[in-house]
């Protein structure tokens, strides 16, 4: 399978080398991209899936053109993986084995968003359709059979949690979600679903997912300071938080977004807690026993074997059924 992935996640790298080649990536990778090449960007990592004929020269134009923006040493913080290693980094990515979290569940949808939006605008090679096809299967199949998510491990749990050791009531509490974003919507709906009264949903787009929510404009920004907690879950190349000279109160602030929303410098006013992704995951992640980890690695393990010697079958048999009609 002539397929191969470039990448850079929390593992390989620290938030702010990841956040400027997310950015890189996008600009170079996005929806304008080559057709055999499909780009998974979350807020943990930010991959290339790509397909060649010759992946080695291909994998070698892809640093050289990430090479002409990066003024700093960023190779040690890649990673790459090609055919059959490619096919089970992607089982253990959708599967949520290599995630921050162990186990979570919102990859899954990303990694199908990333690969549909881009079949939708190229026409994807068979090799590279196949991976991401069989990869989305290994991992339903991964979390149907093994990974059923535990409650407390999900992100809006995981808020919640952090706002109650910070003595911010979700009831009480005055919350600002930046961004009309999937993993903002979710925190919406999950917050409501908690008794939340006082939500307000800050966005550039013109929607309103949910009815009993206040939507408001970018305008909203200006004063986020008046809200017990802002939220900020959205694309954007600058800072959307910054410093402001009124008066600020006990606030709690997390930016879940890479490139970063929120200006770093804010976690130094004396009543601002500031927490980053890197921050919330390093928090809750929980120390898996070895026989567990080995467990789910090896049914992926021998999933991509499956799928690899099915996709050799097919290929087997086209070839033999062309050079029968070719007599």
């Amino acid at each position: 399978m002539q397929v191969g992935v470039i990448g850079i996640n929390h593992k390989s790298s620290e938030l702010g080398l990841r956040e400027k080649l997310a950015r890189i990536f996008q600009k170079e990778f996005g929806l304008t991209a080559d057709s055999d090449c499909i780009l998974l960007s979350t807020c943990n990592r930010t991959e290339l899936y790509f397909s060649s004929l010759y992946l080695a020269e291909t994998h070698i134009e892809l640093l050289k053109r990430l090479r002409s923006h990066v003024g700093e040493s960023f190779e040690h913080a890649l990673y790459s993986y090609f055919g059959r290693d490619c096919f089970y980094h992607l089982g253990r990515v959708i599967s949520g084995i290599d995630s921050a979290i162990f186990g979570e569940s919102d990859i899954q949808r990303q990694v199908k968003i990333a690969y549909e939006k881009h079949r939708k605008n190229h026409a994807i090679s068979h090799d590279l359709h196949y991976l991401f096809q069989k990869g989305l299967k290994i991992g339903k199949e991964m979390r149907t059979s093994f990974l059923v998510a535990k409650k407390g491990t999900q992100l809006p749990h995981i808020i919640q949690s952090i706002m109650e050791w910070q003595k911010h009531d979700i009831k009480k509490s005055s919350i600002l979600f930046v961004g009309n974003s999937d993993v903002n919507r979710k925190l919406l709906s999950f917050f409501e679903w908690k008794g939340c009264q006082k939500m307000v949903l800050c966005t550039r787009m013109q929607t309103e997912p949910f009815p009993s929510i206040s939507v408001v404009d970018w305008r909203e920004l200006k004063v986020w300071y008046t809200y017990d907690v802002v939220i900020c879950g959205t694309y954007h190349e600058e800072y959307i938080l910054e410093a402001t000279r009124e008066e600020i109160g006990p606030t709690l602030l997390f930016d879940l977004s890479v490139p970063r929303n929120i200006d770093p410098h804010l976690a130094k006013h004396p009543n601002i807690t500031l927490y980053n992704i890197d921050q919330i995951s390093e928090i809750f992640q929980k120390k898996k026993g070895e026989k567990e980890i080995a467990l789910c690695e090896d049914v992926i393990e021998k999933a991509v074997t499956r799928q690899m010697h099915l996709f050799k079958e097919r290929r087997q048999a086209k070839w033999k059924f062309a050079n029968a009609s070719a007599f």
